[in-house]
């Protein structure tokens, strides 16, 4: 799924979401050189410094919350998840979205995303056969 695209990731960002990316043929690399800069918390220094570069200013870069891979992980077709969906705008402008648009994305359900996509990754690491348990979970 994301062959030959580099991807930075916030310290905030799971483990678990790093590996999926580098699992489905993403690399790791510095913000500067990245494709796609991923975090899971706006007010993290990391993100912090991304939202103050010049290259966020100047509308060269955007900040995706890293529950996009998990939203990923979690779907059947790949390609079919909106990444625009998953945009994280700086901590300062979200009370003003939320009270326009409602809660986004990631917290409509967070506790489904990250526990889903932890299952997954733990089936991934038994077995490449889903168990019965992840067939059923497809079929519904």
């Amino acid at each position: 799924m994301f062959q030959r695209q580099r991807g930075w990731f916030c310290r905030s960002v799971s483990q678990d979401l790093r590996q999926f990316w580098v699992d489905e043929g993403g690399t790791v690399s510095e913000a500067q050189a990245a494709d796609f800069l991923f975090s899971c918390d706006a007010s993290h220094p990391d993100t912090l410094r991304i939202y103050q570069s010049l290259e966020y200013i100047e509308d060269n870069a955007t900040v995706f919350h890293a529950y996009y891979l998990s939203a990923v992980a979690n779907t059947e077709m790949k390609n079919s998840v909106a990444l625009g969906h998953f945009v994280l705008p700086p901590a300062c402008l979200q009370k003003e979205i939320r009270r326009k648009i409602g809660s986004f994305i990631w917290e409509q359900d967070e506790n489904f995303l990250v526990k889903k996509h932890d299952r997954v990754t733990s089936n991934k690491r038994e077995s490449s056969e889903p168990t019965t348990e992840h067939k059923k979970e497809l079929s519904e």
